[in-house]
C-alpha cells in the first residue's frame, strides 16, 4: 500500500484512514508494529528501531495478520484473559446461597424440591435500570491509561456496563472507547488525530447478598474475555484487572426479609432467601419462612 522511506501528509491521512476502518489492523499495530507496517507494504526511516511482538503475543499477531489478508474485520472468537491482579474484599455474605451462579436442576431434582413459601421476580428491564444507574456514576467517563510501547500510549474511556441474562448464567458487557496515538520522534506522531476504537469486555458475574441484605452481581470472578478488538496481552490483563477494580460488584436491589399480613393485629413472617434462578429475562428469588 505505501512504499515511500519518507511519509507525506498524504501518507500519514491514508495510515490514518486504513487503521481508522480496520479495528484488527489497529490492533496488529499495538501488539506489533513490525507486521503492521509490513502489511501497509510502509518502510518508514525508523523501521529498524521498531521491535517484534512479545513472545506472548506472536500467536495473536499471526491470527490478525490472517484474517487481515481474509478481508475481515473481527476474529473468530474473543480474546480470553486471566486477570493478574489480587481481588478486592468481597461484600460480606450470609446463607449459603450467596455466591451463585445458579446452575439449573435436572427436571428430576426439581420436581423434588421444596416448593418456595414466597417467590418474587424482577425483571430483566429493572436489573438493566440498577446497573445503568451504577454505571452512570462509577464507571461513565472513568479514564484507564497504558503504556503499551516506549512511542505508543494506549487509553480508554469508561462508556456502558449493561447486564445479558440466559438460562443459568449472568454477564456483564462493558464497553469502553479505546484510543492509541504515537509518540513523538516516531513521525507517526504527526498523525492528525488519534486512532479511536470500541472496546467489549465481557465478564461472567456471580450473585452474592451482603450482611445489609443487598443483592449484588459480583464480577471478579469466571469468564473474562474481550470481545473487540484484542489487546496486547499486558495491556488486555491490565486492562481487565482495572475494570474489576472499577467494578467489582454492582447493587441491583434490596432483599426482602420481611412480609407483613393485614389484620388486628398485623402479623409479620419472616423470610430466609433460600434460591437464586437465572432466566432469560428476570432473576427468580426464591423464599422460605424463617421459623
Amino acid at each position: 500500500m505505501f512504499s515511500r522511506f519518507f511519509l507525506s501528509e498524504r501518507d500519514l491521512e491514508a495510515i490514518q484512514q486504513a487503521l481508522t476502518r480496520n479495528p484488527l489492523l489497529a490492533s496488529l499495530m499495538m501488539i506489533s508494529p513490525l507486521d503492521a507496517f509490513r502489511y501497509l507494504n510502509l518502510m518508514p526511516r525508523f523501521f529498524d528501531a521498531l521491535l517484534p511482538a512479545p513472545t506472548e503475543d506472536v500467536q495473536l499477531a499471526q491470527q490478525l495478520l490472517r484474517a487481515l489478508q481474509e478481508g475481515r474485520t473481527v476474529l473468530d472468537r474473543p480474546q480470553a484473559v486471566l486477570p493478574e491482579l489480587a481481588p478486592p474484599p468481597e461484600p460480606a455474605v450470609v446463607g449459603e446461597v450467596l455466591t451463585v451462579e445458579a446452575a439449573q436442576p435436572e427436571p428430576a431434582v426439581a420436581e423434588q424440591a421444596a416448593i418456595p413459601d414466597i417467590a418474587l421476580s424482577i425483571s430483566k428491564t429493572t436489573l438493566q435500570h440498577a446497573v445503568r444507574l451504577y454505571a452512570e456514576s462509577n464507571f461513565r467517563n472513568q479514564e484507564f491509561v497504558f503504556a503499551v510501547q516506549r512511542w505508543l500510549d494506549v487509553n480508554a474511556r469508561g462508556e456502558t456496563v449493561a447486564l445479558d441474562l440466559a438460562q443459568g448464567r449472568a454477564r456483564v458487557i462493558v464497553k469502553l472507547r479505546g484510543s492509541f496515538a504515537f509518540r513523538a520522534g516516531a513521525r507517526l506522531d504527526l498523525l492528525p488525530r488519534k486512532i479511536a476504537f470500541p472496546i467489549q469486555i465481557e465478564l461472567r458475574a456471580g450473585l452474592s447478598v451482603d450482611a445489609e441484605d443487598r443483592l449484588f452481581l459480583s464480577v471478579r470472578e469466571g469468564e473474562l474475555s474481550i470481545v473487540t478488538p484484542p489487546l496486547p496481552g499486558r495491556v488486555a490483563t491490565d486492562l481487565v484487572g482495572k475494570i474489576i477494580e472499577a467494578v467489582p460488584s454492582i447493587p441491583l436491589v434490596q432483599v426482602p426479609t420481611r412480609f407483613e399480613i393485614p389484620g388486628e393485629p398485623a402479623a409479620e413472617l419472616v423470610v430466609r432467601l433460600a434460591q437464586i434462578r437465572i432466566g432469560d429475562d428476570d432473576l427468580k428469588l426464591e423464599f422460605q419462612l424463617h421459623v
